[in-house]
């Protein structure tokens, strides 16, 4: 930069372009305060503009203005500077107005030529004005003022350590450069905001850990005719007619009740055509039974007599059941998941930024053989943020909503499945420091229980709900820090808390529900989860072309931890218990993505998710994800 020429001023007295500029600012009025919130765009009327280099090397280009802040002109003649480092006069009664300063590099021109240095005052009414040509002349001044212009020539110029922009707007890791009513150059409003701060794009299965273990049996007792043999058969009195075939005899038999004959068999499962009862639905297990000779219909007590054949009409009581177990296991028969299903509980670290912006968005999420037997998932998350106090306060709605199991089940019929609307999720989202290249941000996350309840019912009748009435607190924090233009780094932490339990209840007769009834077996709290979440994203492709439809593509590489902070609670009754899956889970899982950045604020996110442990720790084969933003 070209040093300072001294400028002479009254009676001889020389003063460097510094000081000319400084008592200009003095003398000026003061300027409407123009930064806020650590905003380094002007609000009203801008200063002289700042000289700078170009920010990254390359030749400016007429016209090209997408790689300078908007607010500092590099001082290339083919670019001339931005509109809003104009500024529109600013007169004043008493005090001229301060003209903007050129580029110190331009030749043939001094600082006189824009700063006149205004003698007159009102001390001195007959001074007059020194001119232009005599400050140009070395002058025959003493040495002490020679001493003086060699020091001011020597003193440092406060501008050449101005930060240049070191990379282009749309990619600036200036977290301070926001405009706080200038949304065309604010990183919460704009698509080059996403570049800078891209977001996490998550992991998680999203349903609760518990399940129901509940045990049903179905037991069946009737006296039928048997026929003598080694292997007797038996039929069913009153059952329409004899089949000696439908319920048949297993093993060799015993002797009870101190009898000298062979009067107790095992019993295969009856097998249509049959008047025998059958199982009452697909879930239930055949549990064996057993036919005793009681010679007559009148007891169930097994006879010491020797039996004869058929044609007698010699007795046996026959007994024997089915049993279904619901949930408890990873191989349940039948399910039984917690209410909301994988729909229950929000992560917000999944397509998170710690910025506030103005977004809306759409998650989908198809989970691979789901762990707890509930198999192929299909989950969307429908999203809104909105900025309420630029680049500082945001608020966030999310809804879930999943093609899964469903949470009613009638266990007279196969499994059923459903589309599921989860808990509605309120966030709000703070950002408590910005710098040059960190943003770091909290929040307050509010989970509402409009799941549906889960609702288990047989023959007509309920035998277990689970009411869904938690509201879950999800305090979070977030830090992104950009070393450069192409690096971003973020770690995230959140806890999920319920704030209360879900109502349980069970039917006091569960294997006969339409002779007891629902009652109140406890209240089931969730277990405290901890996420911790780590991303690194980097640039592989940027498009300077404003009119290119693809702007840039990111690279994301991530790594999820979830763990149980408490042991498990549990809500048992008669042969029902209702508990997690596990007491401890330590869930890893791996995801790998890439954002795809459009000039028109459209960003799509293609990513895959792997579980990095086996067992219950591993919620899902994998898990594909498409993530769409929208930033207005």
């Amino acid at each position: 930069m070209t040093t300072s020429k001294p400028v002479r001023g009254k009676k001889g007295m020389r003063l460097s372009r510094r000081a000319v500029l400084v008592a200009a600012m003095v003398a000026a009025p003061s300027l409407p305060s123009g930064v806020v919130a650590g905003d380094a765009h002007w609000v009203s009327d801008c200063p002289p503009p700042v000289v700078v280099s170009s920010p990254d090397g390359v030749p400016c280009v007429s016209g090209d203005s997408t790689r300078l802040n908007p607010h500092v002109w590099n001082g290339d003649p083919n670019c001339p500077p931005p509109q809003s480092l104009v500024p529109p006069p600013r007169p004043t009664e008493g005090v001229a107005p301060i003209p903007s300063m050129p580029p110190e590099s331009t030749p043939g021109q001094t600082t006189e030529d824009y700063f006149p240095l205004d003698t007159d005052s009102p001390s001195s009414p007959d001074a007059s004005p020194v001119p232009p040509q005599e400050s140009q002349t070395p002058s025959s001044s003493p040495e002490s003022f020679s001493q003086q212009d060699d020091a001011a020539q020597q003193t440092p110029d406060p501008f050449v350590n101005a930060a240049p922009v070191d990379t282009p707007a749309a990619n600036n890791t200036d977290f301070n450069n926001i405009s706080a009513s200038d949304l065309s150059s604010s990183f919460a409003s704009t698509q080059s905001s996403f570049s800078s701060a891209p977001t996490i794009i998550g992991d998680f299965q999203g349903g609760g850990l518990a399940q129901i273990n509940a045990t049903i049996t179905q037991a069946y007792s009737f006296h039928a005719t048997g026929t003598r043999g080694a292997l007797p058969t038996f039929d069913r009195l009153g059952g329409g007619g004899f089949n000696p075939d439908v319920l048949a005899a297993s093993g060799t038999g015993q002797s009870i009740g101190g009898s000298a004959f062979t009067n107790q068999f095992s019993i295969v499962e009856p097998i249509p055509p049959t008047d025998a009862d059958l199982a009452p639905s697909s879930g239930f297990l055949f549990q064996g039974g057993t036919a005793t000779y009681t010679e007559t219909n009148a007891t169930q007590t097994a006879s010491t007599a020797d039996y004869t054949d058929l044609g007698n009409g010699d007795q046996w009581f026959i007994e024997y059941e089915y049993q279904q177990v619901i949930g408890g296991s990873e191989g349940a028969v039948r399910p039984a998941p917690s209410p909301g299903v994988s729909v229950r509980r929000v992560k917000i670290s999944e397509n998170f930024s710690p910025e506030v912006r103005d977004r809306g968005f759409v998650n989908y999420s198809f989970f691979n053989d789901t762990y707890g037997g509930l198999g192929d998932i299909s989950r969307f998350v429908v999203g809104l943020e909105k900025v309420l106090v630029d680049d500082l306060v945001s608020i966030e709605l999310r809804l879930p909503i999943a093609a899964t199991y469903a949470s009613y089940q009638n266990l007279d019929q196969p499994e059923d499945r459903d589309m599921e609307i989860g808990n509605f999720t309120l966030i709000s989202k703070f950002a408590l420091l910005r710098t040059e290249r960190l943003l770091w941000s909290g929040g307050l996350g509010i989970g509402t229980p409009t799941a549906d309840d889960t609702r288990f019912t047989m023959r007509g009748h309920d035998i277990i709900q689970i009411h869904n009435e938690s509201v879950q607190i999800q305090p979070f924090t977030g830090l992104l820090c950009r070393p450069n233009a192409d690096w971003a780094f973020q770690a995230y932490m959140q806890l999920d808390v319920a704030a209360g339990g879900d109502p349980v209840y069970v039917n006091t007769n569960l294997s006969n529900p339409n002779a007891g009834n629902l009652n109140y077996a406890g209240d089931f709290r969730d277990s405290t989860l901890m996420h911790l979440d780590f991303a690194a994203s980097r640039g592989v492709y940027r498009n300077r072309d404003q009119q290119a439809r693809l702007n840039s593509i990111l690279a994301n590489a991530e790594l999820h931890y979830t763990s149980t902070l408490e042991g498990s609670d549990i809500v048992s009754a008669p042969n029902f218990t209702y508990t997690n899956l596990k007491d401890q889970f330590d869930i890893v899982n791996a995801t790998f993505g890439s954002h795809f950045v459009f000039n028109n604020g459209l960003i799509v996110t293609p990513a895959m998710s792997v579980p990095l442990r086996d067992g219950l720790d591993e919620q899902f084969d994998y898990e594909a994800i498409v993530q769409v933003n929208y930033i207005r």
